[in-house]
């Protein structure tokens, strides 16, 4: 999410404190600095931490609207919360148009994620038609999703046509716009490794999951990470890689302890037992 330009830093320098003392128990210097560089920020939690300690209010750093907020929610795998907010009966009243499109993808994931397939294929279809051609981002999700939704049927063949145009919609973008986009790809990529995995091709899988890590920013999307790495550890086992598999598992306990989730921390748990067993 954008925030507004020079926001953090003027306020850090009024209180007359360092990036150090800012970050310190938050997220690493080099993250707040690259904030405080670029005016950007994905991490909603790690926002309100550093507001909180820089005395600010959230509003008034950031425009935060309420599909953001969701997006956050679905993306760390809390996935009741995000439903909570998406029926909220003013929500869709407070819509504007354009934004109809995206509240129908995040209504399919969520959908998705409670193995209702057929309701997220119809949510897809209407986010699909919705959809204007200038909101190219969003065809990618809505491509990518509907991919998901045909492999969760077991409908494979399907699945991968989608999956293949989402991404020839990421070719289409000049590689300088493309790392713009490294959360949407790199989803992409995830779930076309599953379905590489599935049909018991780990060394596609495993290409895959390799671009995707290359293309996600590293310092904020730690879920993602470990998403990632989960899969890099299946394809490692399947292809007999005992020294990357070992590293994988390190890089997802690193990834959780770095989140300060602590969902996510217990989640990981036994990768760090496996390690220190093995």
């Amino acid at each position: 999410m954008k925030l507004l330009k020079g926001s953090l830093k003027r306020r850090r320098e009024q209180l007359g404190i360092s990036q150090a003392d800012v970050a310190e128990g938050i997220c690493h210097q080099s993250l707040l600095s690259r904030i405080e560089r670029t005016d950007e920020i994905s991490n909603i939690t790690v926002l309100q931490q550093l507001c909180a300690r820089l005395q600010l209010r959230v509003s008034s750093v950031a425009k935060i609207n309420e599909l953001t907020v969701i997006r956050y929610f679905i993306d760390i795998g809390q996935f009741e919360q995000a439903a909570n907010r998406l029926e909220s009966s003013t929500l869709l009243r407070r819509l504007p148009v354009f934004a109809l499109p995206e509240y129908n993808l995040l209504r399919a994931r969520i959908a998705l994620s409670q193995n209702q397939t057929t309701v997220a294929m119809q949510l897809l279809q209407i986010a699909l038609g919705d959809a204007e051609k200038h909101q190219m981002e969003l065809m990618i999700e809505i491509y990518t999703e509907m991919g998901a939704t045909w492999a969760k049927q077991g409908e494979y063949v399907y699945a991968s046509e989608y999956f293949e145009r989402a991404c020839g919609l990421i070719k289409g973008y000049r590689p300088t716009m493309r790392s713009e986009l490294g959360k949407v790809i790199a989803h992409t990529y995830y779930h076309q490794s599953e379905l590489y995995l599935t049909i018991n091709d780990p060394e596609k899988a495993r290409d895959r999951i390799t671009k995707a890590l290359a293309v996600l920013p590293t310092n904020e999307h730690f879920h993602q990470i470990v998403k990632l790495q989960k899969l890099r550890v299946k394809c490692c086992e399947q292809l007999s890689l005992l020294k990357e598999k070992v590293e994988a598992k390190m890089l997802i306990y690193a990834a959780a302890e770095f989140s300060k989730d602590i969902n996510l921390q217990d989640d990981v748990k036994k990768y760090l037992e496996e390690l220190e067993t093995n």
